[in-house]
């Protein structure tokens, strides 16, 4: 069997193998395959929207991806911000930052932010068992007992109804049920208006209050009474329409955190349906430079799927897709995967692009970093900055070049002075008030370094006018597989079917035997060709 035959008989193996698999994933799973199905999972999209007075930068608060809550699919978009989503160096923090875009005017924004989540995770993960054990271990001595903002302890008429409530009584949880009685039952609820931000005293006076003073009130009186409280700060996934965040209490009883919600009156635990997305009396979206600033939530429940997925068990089958699913990974490794997922199309592309058409660029790997380092649309500027510091780098190498260093030596010098003008761009941007470290911070000093070195080399073997083709080949493919990989079907069918990497393997086996004429070549003996 000759080469070509052996690959060709390879990559129609890969084909159908792959082609295979998703056939029977989509007879196994059904709709399932595209949209997670199930009693427990929700899509939530956060909408903010307000105006910018120059500059504007907002934060909206992501969910945790712990205990049986699981959060996966996360997408953001703005015409006028660019948003990057921020893990906490503590547990229980990860936000989406998002900046004004450099040619967004002032004025009118929004923001979108749209996750799914499941929140009757059977076997949840180590590290959302992990980060669940964190959040929930017993607290340190005089943790959560001080005063904080909108909750004093040591206020006169707190002190009051929290003596008179558990006068006699000396097991904590009977004193937490009385206490929690008092703020369900004898405080009247009210909804939120507006930025209404009343404290706990302000509520007891009143008689009355919206979820967060209810729970405000409910901290203060346990923690008056030595009992460790904190506010939890969440979304109530069972209101199904559009609403705000929506804060409950969780009390250390002697040996666990008991949840409870004295708005909605429940006791010793809360629905599942509580999503968590912090700890702490927090905002899920605040801004700097902006006015007007609101926001809603848009929970939506896929009931029908849910309805058929509780009609009937789950055979082997669905149970090993399930568990073999990405959408099982967390937050972090999702983006880690999808990086991956988009990889093999990029070096697809490259392959099409060098083998096929005879396009030349910096190395094999190079443009498929760039293209992914920039395949967010509102990041493409950043190609800008990118051509500008190899230039710069450029420059500095024919001045470097008077110096015959050795090459290692040569090469971390020159890295050095690729930090200095990265350096000397972010200071530059600053007194411009322009945002270009979403742009640096996107690429690898290392490739900058590397092909400022290749740009040398190929210019003094080849001369200016080849070095500078290369480089405009380079960002061409790069802009190619940025563009592919922006589009969101590209991604969604990835990680829906993954097997599809089979079938880009053959098709890269398949160019790899090609060996007729490249497209440039006929271009540019075109004339031969005629004759």
């Amino acid at each position: 069997m000759s080469r070509t035959t052996l690959c060709v008989v390879t990559a129609l193996s890969l084909m159908l193998i792959s082609a295979s698999i998703a056939v029977v994933r989509v007879q196994v799973m059904g709709q399932e395959t595209r949209v997670p199905a199930g009693s427990g999972h929700f899509k939530v999209t956060l909408v903010t929207h307000g105006k910018s007075t120059g500059d504007a930068r907002l934060i909206t608060a992501c969910p945790l991806d712990m205990g049986r809550q699981h959060i996966f699919g996360e997408d953001h978009s703005s015409d006028e911000l660019y948003a990057r989503i921020v893990e906490g160096q503590k547990p229980g923090r990860r936000s989406l930052h998002w900046t004004q875009r450099v040619a967004a005017p002032k004025g009118a924004f929004q923001a979108r932010y749209q996750f799914f989540c499941n929140v009757h995770v059977h076997r949840p993960s180590t590290s959302m068992t992990q980060m669940q054990k964190a959040l929930y271990a017993p607290p340190r001595p005089g943790e959560h007992l001080s005063k904080t903002p909108g909750i004093d302890p040591s206020h006169p008429e707190v002190t009051r109804v929290a003596l008179d409530m558990t006068a006699g009584m000396s097991p904590r949880l009977d004193q937490v049920r009385k206490l929690y009685e008092h703020v369900a039952k004898a405080i009247d609820k009210e909804p939120s208006a507006g930025q209404a931000n009343r404290t706990a005293a302000m509520c007891l006076e009143a008689g009355r209050g919206d979820a967060l003073a209810k729970s405000r009130l409910l901290v203060a009186l346990c923690r008056n009474r030595g009992i460790p409280a904190r506010l939890v700060t969440g979304v109530a996934l069972g209101n199904r329409n559009e609403q705000t965040a929506h804060v409950w209490v969780e009390a250390w009883v002697g040996d666990y955190w008991m949840s409870m919600c004295p708005y909605y009156h429940y006791f010793l635990k809360v629905p599942a349906t509580y999503l968590v997305f912090g700890y702490g009396d927090m905002s899920l979206v605040r801004g700097h430079n902006v006015r007007n600033l609101d926001y809603a939530f848009l929970v939506e429940h896929s009931s029908a799927l849910a309805q058929a997925a509780q009609t009937e068990d789950a055979t082997t089958w669905e149970q090993f897709f399930r568990k073999i699913s990405l959408y099982s990974l967390p937050p972090a490794e999702w983006r880690l995967v999808e990086f991956l997922l988009l990889l093999p199309i990029a070096a697809l592309i490259i392959c099409f692009y060098r083998n096929v058409i005879g396009l030349h660029s910096f190395g094999t790997f190079a443009p498929a970093l760039i293209g992914l380092a920039f395949r967010h649309l509102e990041s493409m500027p950043g190609i800008l900055v990118f051509v500008s510091i190899v230039l710069i780098g450029w420059g500095m190498r024919r001045v470097l070049d008077r110096y015959h260093l050795l090459q290692v030596p040569r090469t971390a010098f020159m890295l050095s002075l690729v930090v200095l003008v990265l350096i000397g761009s972010i200071v530059a941007a600053n007194y411009q008030d322009l945002a270009v470290t979403r742009y640096i911070s996107l690429f690898p000093i290392i490739i900058l370094t590397g092909m400022i070195e290749r740009f040398w080399t190929l210019e003094a073997e080849d001369g200016t006018v080849r070095s500078f083709k290369t480089l405009l080949g380079t960002l061409i493919i790069a802009a190619t597989i940025a563009l592919t990989a922006s589009a969101p079907f590209v991604l969604n069918h990835m990680v829906n079917f993954p097997e599809t990497l089979g079938i880009i393997m053959a098709c890269q086996l398949l160019i790899g035997r090609y060996t007729g004429y490249r497209l440039s070549e006929l271009y540019r003996f075109r004339d031969l060709v005629r004759t």
